[in-house]
């Protein structure tokens, strides 16, 4: 008789539960049944070995983390050295330029100098030589003046005189003269 209150109590449970969800009873309840057993083979068979995977992916993930910081740490390392060696090469830059410009500015004084020294010397030059060639040209003209008065001298005088006397005594007073 217990089986029988049992099995009545069953039977309205079954009806209840096709009524309310739509489904048989007895196939909700193999089909939990089903469901304890195949949680209980996974955790006893596969349990272990899912949780050591994640765990081996849960470290695994960690070390790449870990990692990329340690390479972003060597980067943002690299970049400031990279940024140093640029403003060092910015500077030495700027050093070449200074010296390359005081070196021309030096060189510039220098030809300028020895541009005015050459131009100063063939002034100089010119110079010497224009008297050198005034003086010569004196000469010339004095020679020619004292040729002519010997000249002018015999003509007047028609007599014969000593010329070389004569040019003397001319070039004398023409050298007092210009003095």
């Amino acid at each position: 008789m217990v089986f029988y209150g049992i099995k009545e109590s069953l039977e309205g449970l079954s009806e209840i539960v096709e009524k309310a969800l739509g489904v048989n009873f007895w196939e909700l309840l193999i089909n939990l049944l089903a469901t304890v057993i195949l949680v209980l083979i996974v955790r006893f068979l596969f349990w272990n070995k899912v949780t050591a995977f994640l765990e081996k992916k849960k470290k695994n993930i960690q070390d790449e983390y870990k990692e990329s910081g340690e390479i972003k740490k060597e980067a943002e390392a690299m970049k400031l050295e990279a940024e140093q060696v640029l403003s060092d090469s910015r500077a030495q830059a700027h050093d070449i330029i200074r010296t390359a410009e005081d070196t021309a500015t030096k060189e510039k004084v220098r030809i300028i100098g020895e541009a005015k020294a050459s131009a100063e010397e063939i002034v100089s030059n010119s110079k010497e030589e224009a008297k050198k060639e005034k003086e010569l040209i004196i000469k010339e003209a004095k020679e020619e003046v004292v040729d002519l008065a010997s000249l002018m001298a015999q003509k007047m005088i028609s007599e014969e005189i000593d010329v070389s006397k004569y040019d003397d005594s001319v070039l004398d007073e023409l050298d007092k003269e210009s003095e």
